[in-house]
């Protein structure tokens, strides 16, 4: 039986430390940064990435959350078990997107036309740069 204290199988576990890494840095996150979320040493999240020790369980619920990724995608690396927006870079477009999910759908449509002028826009001056 399972419990907060048992370690995860290292079956589950391939590229772990890799892809852990990975992710943080894809967040712009320092090991400093992610153990202050997790509560912990920078040195724990630092042995995880090189796979010196694996995270406990209740670690691997807190890291899923921290890097805003399902549990399989952490565990096992799977395609498609993680949203499109957390691969956005910006910290504040990443965070304002998350709000604005939540607004009526109305107010979502307006930002998304907002959004799209402001693209089509930046579109425009490139096309105008390069036609120099």
């Amino acid at each position: 039986m399972w419990n907060e204290q048992l370690t995860w199988p290292c079956l589950f576990m391939t590229d772990f430390g890799k892809r852990l890494a990975a992710l943080r840095k894809t967040r712009q996150l320092t090991q400093q940064e992610l153990a202050n979320l997790l509560d912990i040493q920078p040195r724990m999240v630092g042995r995880w990435e090189q796979e010196q020790v694996k995270p406990q369980f209740d670690y691997i619920i807190k890291l899923a959350q921290a890097l805003e990724v399902s549990i399989d995608y952490l565990l096992l690396g799977e395609k498609g078990t993680h949203s499109p927006v957390f691969d956005i870079k910006n910290k504040r477009l990443k965070e304002l997107c998350k709000q604005a999910d939540g607004l009526k759908s109305e107010d979502q449509d307006m930002i998304c036309h907002f959004l799209d002028m402001a693209i089509t826009q930046e579109k425009v001056k490139q096309a105008i740069k390069t036609t120099r």
